[in-house]
């Protein structure tokens, strides 16, 4: 490939957007938050400079830079305009942002919309909605992305290791250059912008076709495991599987990974598509899986729902769900009925990648604010007893759902005669009166560490017998251990004694300090436990328990517990040799 007789001029242009954008974004987080008081003003300009960077540097190559200033402006405006707009839902910006939903309708919109821009830039208004070059476009965005990340990352690297060479001859030109505040924006954005024009130049070299093969190459390796894993689940039944997913974002995200497959194997054209027969029967059986995996993260959403009611993050998941069951839908029903299959598939994609967008963008407005959807389905749960107090989103209303959970707490006060009303109000001041979530949901009356030591020196039971631990013995203890280890004493043996043990073993006889082994039950069969020191009254954790030939750990069970009570165990001197140098005696230690 031939480069343009203008390169020279497009990769300083485009090195100079690059620097430009870095210098912009260096007084977007460096200076304007001084000049400027109110977070929302600071939320649009960051999003409308720092988004017409993003959408020009990506639009430039395949369009001139001077088409692309004003769809860049308009993209950028458009979605902080959006964006403040949702923050309005909140007090403040920051916990609109902390919610982290927003972050993800904002890539999902740069990530759909920008292909469709550049192709209508690029070939006209009547070819905006050409398959095949949205998905040339999509895909070489993508890769020139990872091309200029790839190159930058190397760059500073070198910067780095030229830095410490000349540091070692006393020359800090370079540390000098890079203390000036502006410039390590201002470098990362010209070499991005100069590895992006570079990428685009060399496009025939630095293409998505590599990429997409590979990505087919996996296909052979996802079907016969989703249809195993589909087949397990008619064997094991829906309530087995979906207990065990703690939320459906595996499904989901494994729904995901296969819609992207069987649009890699369409590819653009025909002529781009898989060809190999047993490559065509495998994609078209992976489009028809993608139903099943798809329908069990819906009713997974669904099932908790019913249990807990919405919130913000659920309900993303259950928009996520559903757009993959659409997708999901229309694969396995282009793909079962007879002809061209693939190139009907192609121009669906068109209009789901379409209707992504839109909810995208819908995220962003009232008709899917997700705050108010979650605060308005537990105040019902609340108010018609459909929920425990206890386990009320009362926290999330008050500190985590802006402004409609704020209302939902109002209207919890001034409600009257709805279950648990004297407990809800209680745990509506508890949640006002502190901004530690921990704090909220420790009970008033729940014990402090160190009752909780006090109480676990009093149930462990101490061998062999006689011996005793002192009262301070568990107060370095991390919370968790003991507590930990106090569920384990409350887990009792078969004879009703406490699932619980200490056992003093002089681990190391050259140590003065005494040594031992704790151990406690887990469940019904298992147990945990560690090695401990004892000095100056108080146990050191020295580590978990490992098999002394292997220094592997060990599998501790119930019955190691019940053996040291009955006395059934043996301390025996190691058989190992030293190797000794002089007075120095050398020894592996496991």
């Amino acid at each position: 490939m031939e480069q343009p007789a203008d390169w020279g001029r497009i990769r300083i242009a485009m090195a100079g957007v690059g620097a430009a954008g870095g210098a912009a974004c260096y007084g977007l987080v460096e200076l304007l938050p001084r000049m400027v008081e109110n977070d929302r003003i600071l939320l649009v300009l960051f999003l409308a400079v720092g988004g017409f960077f993003v959408e020009l540097m990506s639009l430039a190559g395949p369009v001139s830079l001077r088409r692309a200033v004003l769809p860049s402006v308009a993209v950028a405006v458009g979605v902080a305009l959006l964006m403040v707009w949702a923050s309005f839902r909140f007090d403040g910006v920051d916990p609109f942002l902390e919610a982290g939903h927003p972050a993800a309708a904002l890539f999902i919109i740069y990530l759909v919309a920008t292909p469709f821009v550049s192709v209508r830039l690029e070939q006209g208004r009547g070819h905006w909605l050409d398959y095949a070059h949205l998905f040339q476009t999509a895909w070489s965005l993508i890769v020139r992305a990872i091309a200029a990340a790839v190159f930058t990352g190397v760059f500073w690297g070198v910067v780095f290791l030229s830095d410490a060479l000349l540091d070692l001859v006393n020359i800090d030109v370079i540390e000098d250059i890079l203390e000036l505040d502006p410039m390590p924006f201002v470098i990362t954005g010209a070499v991005s912008g100069l590895a992006l024009a570079v990428a685009h130049e060399w496009r025939e070299y630095v293409s998505p076709h590599l990429l997409l093969r590979l990505l087919r190459l996996l296909v052979p390796v996802v079907v016969p495991v989703l249809g195993l894993f589909i087949v397990a689940v008619g064997i094991s039944g829906l309530d087995s599987t979906l207990g065990f997913f703690s939320e459906t974002a595996l499904l989901t995200g494994v729904a995901i990974g296969g819609i992207t497959l069987v649009t890699v194997s369409v590819d653009r054209d025909q002529g781009h598509q898989v060809q190999a027969r047993l490559m065509v029967w495998m994609v078209r059986a992976l489009a028809v899986l993608l139903l099943p995996v798809a329908l069990l993260a819906v009713w997974g959403v669904i099932l908790r729902v019913q249990q807990y009611g919405w919130t913000p993050d659920r309900i993303l998941a259950a928009l996520s769900a559903v757009v993959v069951l659409v997708y999901a839908l229309a694969y396995a029903g282009l793909v079962l009925w007879r002809g061209a299959w693939m190139q009907r598939l192609r121009r669906a994609n068109v209009v789901l990648a379409l209707l992504s967008l839109l909810l995208a963008l819908l995220w962003l407005t009232p008709v899917l604010n997700a705050e108010r959807i979650a605060s308005n389905s537990q105040l019902s749960r609340i108010l018609s007893g459909r929920v425990d107090a206890d386990q009320a989103a009362i926290w999330e209303l008050a500190h985590e759902w802006g402004r409609p959970g704020a209302r939902a707490i109002y209207a919890l006060r001034s409600a009257e005669d709805y279950p648990d009303q004297d407990k809800i109000l209680v745990l509506l001041d508890r949640a006002a009166a502190t901004d530690r979530r921990w704090k909220f949901e420790r009970e008033p009356d729940q014990p402090t560490r160190e009752d909780q030591a006090r109480d676990l020196h009093a149930r462990i039971p101490v061998f062999p017998q006689g011996q005793t631990l002192p009262q301070t013995a568990f107060a370095d203890l991390s919370s968790f251990d003991i507590r930990h280890a106090l569920l384990g004493c409350e887990r009792s043996l078969p004879d009703g004694a406490p699932g619980c043990v200490f056992l003093f073993v002089r681990f190391r006889p050259a140590w003065s300090d005494p040594q031992g082994v704790m151990l406690f039950r887990t469940g019904q069969n298992w147990a945990e436990g560690a090695v401990y020191r004892l000095r100056d009254g108080r146990l050191e954790d020295m580590g978990e328990i490992q098999d002394f030939t292997t220094g592997t750990p060990v599998s501790l069970d119930v019955q190691m517990i019940e053996a040291i009570r009955a006395g059934k165990y043996a301390i025996a001197p190691a058989q190992v040799n030293l190797l000794k140098l002089g007075e120095v005696a050398i020894f592996p230690d496991n």
